[in-house]
Parts: structure tokens; C-alpha cells; sequence
């Protein structure tokens, strides 16, 4: 949360995107509340509808940031909040 405060939150181009590899669309919640996440959440029911299972991966967490057409910038959290840092 501190990364994402710090890098995140000022960066007004820039949004961060919860997409939940959790079992229930229930857990999914209950672990965003319990951290307090404020961004938005891509339950698991919605994975395919959303357009963005192409970006998922088999593990988490995993950061990957990707531009408005598309295009993968950067994956790997020290990655990703580097690029950001130049956006």
C-alpha cells in the first residue's frame, strides 16, 4: 500500500486494477477490505468479460502494467513502479 500510495495514487494517467485469482467472488472481497484496497476489483466470475484474462498469469501477486491500446510496458513489481515513475 505504501508503493502504491507513494507511485500510484499522484499519477493521474495511471490505474491500478485488482484482478483476483481468489476461488469465490466472497474471498476476493473479503481479503480487498481486510487491505483496504481503493482501486478497482476484477472478481473471478468476470475474468472473461472483463478483456483482460490475456494478462493473466498463474501466480500472485504479479504486477504487470500495461498501456491504454494494450501493450505490456513492464512486469514485475520493481518493473512496473520504475515505468511508472517515468510516465
Amino acid at each position: 500500500m505504501k508503493s502504491y500510495k507513494q507511485e500510484i495514487v499522484p499519477k493521474e494517467n495511471v490505474e491500478f486494477i485488482h484482478f483476483s485469482r481468489d476461488r469465490t467472488p466472497a474471498a476476493a472481497l473479503v481479503w480487498a477490505k481486510k487491505e483496504k484496497f481503493t482501486w478497482p476489483h476484477i472478481l473471478p466470475s468476470r475474468h472473461r468479460d472483463s478483456g483482460l484474462q490475456k494478462y493473466a498469469k498463474n501466480f500472485v501477486p504479479y504486477y504487470m502494467l500495461i498501456d491504454k491500446d494494450g501493450k505490456i510496458l513492464a512486469e514485475g513489481k520493481q518493473a512496473v513502479f520504475a515505468k511508472v515513475k517515468t510516465l
